[in-house]
């Protein structure tokens, strides 16, 4: 690492803008979301941030059994949006899906948009895994619900090449889905696999930090290893920020891998009861 990394951090915007309504949970400020996810960008930029990025659920697409080219095409208007507003910075940034966003519109609207950068001497890692992933026969035999995160395919592939290659450079991954601590209290928030996940990073060395989000309340920064040594892994689940009072995180990674993470909240006082 040449030098610290402040990351900021934002997940579950749950955003409708062209897409007609709102979330069906009403905590969800979707139709607040355009200018409130401008204003933590400006916050973020104000804060000189390395990197931004945001850990899924970028809107609200409907849950509907048959998509109409009405929904598509203004699902599409909406990943657009964010986008437009990401590629306003002057820093790099990236964006994952999460189980909310439509998996066809999120990769044609951001496809070509890199899942790995380097950020001062760091490698960000963005995971694209989904809660339906094709069902292998042997989850199929178990019968395990479709809506349990899972990394498989490709994925879980190139997870396993990442952390066998030799490249010494330390490592921060993303995924919307939760690897650490177990949060399936009301829905299965973290991976199947999560405890596989979390004890294959740590081993590793050299990733330092795991980000998620899905898990609206969040979860603090937490790590496992030797803190100062180098070697801890840390692993965070910013809140959801959809919801009151609209927060978003710092990280700030030293050389050592002691990690500070401030959350910001955009409206500390207003409509906390939400």
């Amino acid at each position: 690492m040449a030098s610290p990394l402040r990351i900021g951090h934002i997940s579950d915007l749950h955003l409708r803008q062209h897409l007609a309504g709102t979330s069906a949970v009403a905590a969800r400020r979707s139709r607040d979301m355009a200018a409130l996810f401008t204003e933590a960008l400006q916050a973020m930029r104000a804060a000189a941030v390395s990197v931004v990025v945001v850990t899924g659920d970028l809107i609200d697409h409907p849950d509907e059994p048959q998509d109409t080219p009405e929904i598509l095409r203004n699902g599409a208007q909406d990943l657009r949006l964010v986008g437009q507003a990401l590629a306003g910075l002057a820093c790099p940034w990236i964006v994952l899906p999460g189980n909310h966003d439509h998996a066809e519109l999120f990769q044609h609207e951001f496809g070509v948009h890199s899942r790995e950068l380097d950020v001062h001497g760091v490698r960000l890692l963005a995971f694209h895994d989904w809660d339906r992933p094709m069902l292998t026969p042997a989850a199929e035999e178990e019968q395990i619900p479709q809506n349990v995160p899972r990394r498989v395919g490709a994925e879980r592939r190139r997870f396993e090449s990442i952390l066998a290659d030799p490249d010494p450079r330390p490592q921060v991954h993303l995924q919307h889905y939760v690897i650490a601590p177990r949060c399936d209290e009301g829905w299965p928030h973290t991976y199947l696999d999560g405890e596989m996940l979390r004890d294959a990073l740590v081993a590793d060395g050299r990733a330092r930090l795991s980000l998620s989000g899905h898990f609206h309340p969040g979860v603090d920064s937490f790590s496992r290893g030797e803190v100062g040594s180098g070697t801890a892994t840390w692993f965070c689940v910013a809140p959801a920020f959809c919801q009151t009072p609209h927060s978003f995180l710092l990280h700030d990674l030293a050389l050592d891998g002691s990690l500070v993470t401030t959350r910001v909240d955009l409206r500390p006082t207003m409509e906390r009861s939400l």
